[in-house]
Parts: C-alpha cells; structure tokens; sequence
C-alpha cells in the first residue's frame, strides 16, 4: 500500500500497531504497540531531549520566585544565578503521578535557592546522598527528608546544609497530592540526588524543612 495522508487526528477505539513482516515466511513481529490506555511497548527506543530550564533566563522566572507546571515534567532546571529564588513545585493530580524533575547547581552561590511543594502537606520522602568538599570526619554522608518536609534549600554557605557545583536533586511525583492548602499528609515527592557541602562537620539538618 502506497503512504496515505490525513490532515486530522488518526484515532482508534483498539489501539495502534507497528509490525515488520518475514519475506519469506510471511511471520508478522509487532515492533510498537499502543494500547487502549496510552501505554506503549517498543523494541526499539524513543528519543528525548529534556527541556533545560535556566534560572538566568527562563521566561517566568521573576522576581527570585518561579512555580513549575506538569507540563514542563522532564525539564533539568539549572541554578546558574547568584541569587536567592523560590521554586515551587505543581500540585499533583492521579494522572500526574510519575512526573519528574532534575535541579543542578551551576553556578556557586551563598544565597537560599529553595525547592518548596505546592501546599503545606505535600511532602518529601527519600533523601540525599551528601559529600563534604572538606579533609574532615564528622558529616553525615546521606540526609533522608523528615515525615514533614516541604522545602529543599541550596546554600553552599549554611551550616548543615549543602550546595556546591554539580549539587543535584532528582524529584518524582509518586502520589497523588493536594488541592489546596490544609489537606491531609502526603508523601508526595520522591527525593534523590547527590550533593556536596563545604560545612566540613554538617550534619545535613538545614536541608530539609
């Protein structure tokens, strides 16, 4: 069959199926399947390139405070400023679950860049992975977040706290949160990462609140 064109959407009540066939012996392979729900199963792989989102640039970013949306999900947010800023993470909804998000510290700075949830119990769990950048013993190597947690901060001056070049947190949404201020306790984000320190005997207690 010849390539036919359509110039409106191609829907299906069953699914969509990509399929190579044997020229000899006529065997059908389904190398891409979409099923009813949305899933996709592929043998062979689906290209990405991650949206980069700059402090210095982005548009929105405004007055040291941003608030990310779900459609941004994916994005590498870099901290290349050398300015105290405010990120808020979107609430989430059933169908948001999964969505996720990479900070990485670019550029040094001593001033608080915090990662704070959409409402006040919207919570962390999980926990970082902390390196001094010092020739001392006493810091506590991981941090894991409190049942309680709403912030993240990067400052690279803080006492018991972190923040050095190539600091990075993962962040994915793993439950369905909050509408509103006041709403039951969830462990919303799942958090990950590694980070260092120049507070040679931190015990990581400031990076969390």
């Amino acid at each position: 069959m010849a390539n036919t064109t359509f110039n409106g959407p191609v829907r299906s009540e069953n699914g969509f199926e990509q399929i190579t066939k044997n020229g000899t012996t006529g065997a059908v392979t389904t190398t891409l399947d979409i099923d009813t729900s949305g899933n996709i199963t592929t043998t062979g792989y689906v290209a990405e390139q991650k949206r980069v989102i700059r402090q210095t640039t982005a548009d929105g970013w405004n007055d040291g405070a941003v608030t990310l949306t779900t459609a941004q999900k994916g994005s590498i947010i870099l901290l290349d400023k050398d300015e105290a800023t405010v990120v808020t993470l979107p609430a989430i909804t059933s169908s948001d679950i999964g969505v996720y998000y990479t900070f990485i510290e670019t550029v040094a700075s001593d001033n608080a860049r915090t990662i704070v949830t959409g409402f006040d119990n919207d919570y962390y769990v999980g926990g970082l992975v902390v390196g001094t950048t010092a020739a001392e013993n006493g810091s506590k190597c991981f941090v894991p977040a409190g049942g309680t947690d709403t912030t993240i901060k990067f400052d690279d001056n803080l006492a018991n706290g972190m923040g050095a070049l190539g600091s990075t947190v993962y962040l994915h949404a793993v439950l369905t949160g909050n509408t509103g201020a006041g709403g039951g306790a969830k462990l919303v984000w799942a958090v990950t990462g590694h980070v260092g320190t120049s507070d040679a005997n931190g015990d990581g207690t400031a990076i969390f609140t």
